[in-house]
């Protein structure tokens, strides 16, 4: 099925950049091959963050957290990268803002929906499985692109919403 989705300006400027990196299909959001097209050190730590000096550039990632957990807690640091936030260190908090909304573009940009069935009954586990990104974010990315874009009348014309799968997933 295609859609027709535009997204807002930092959705399609997560879009943008992940294509000027040449990512274009989802296995293609590698840690490591972003590190080395971006000149970023990457390490398993205790605590994930994202750290410069001078022009050297190290994003740690918390060893204890799960594969797909690591890989967005990746994506939300290599954000803090791409808008340089260490050079304005006063406007912390609405940097976290903005690097979280980015990271769940990132996470599943917009140029990639073409990879998602979004009619499927197990949306929610194919998407977190394709993008290997946490079930959790996956459902939060999947409900904000449906906020976005009206699903009622486009997505779902015999299929259960969004909201329903998350009664089901949540246990409610």
């Amino acid at each position: 099925m295609g859609i027709n989705y535009v997204g807002n300006y930092l959705e399609q400027k997560a879009s943008q950049y992940l294509k000027t990196l040449g990512i274009h299909k989802p296995s293609d959001i590698n840690i490591e091959q972003i590190c080395a097209l971006e000149n970023l050190d990457y390490r398993l730590g205790n605590a994930s963050s994202y750290i410069v000096v001078n022009e050297y550039r190290l994003i740690t990632i918390n060893k204890h957290k799960s594969s797909k957990q690591q890989n967005f807690e990746f994506l939300h640091e290599l954000s803090h990268n791409h808008f340089e936030h260490h050079i304005y260190l006063t406007q912390c908090s609405d940097f976290e803002q903005e690097a979280c909304h980015f990271s769940l573009y990132l996470a599943i940009p917009i140029h990639m929906f073409q990879f998602i069935n979004f009619e499927s009954d197990n949306l929610i586990q194919e998407v977190s499985d394709m993008f290997n990104i946490p079930e959790e974010i996956a459902y939060q990315r999947l409900q904000n692109i449906f906020d976005n874009y009206n699903y009622y009348d486009i997505f779902f014309t015999h299929k259960k919403n969004i909201r329903s799968d998350r009664r089901s997933y949540y246990g409610n």
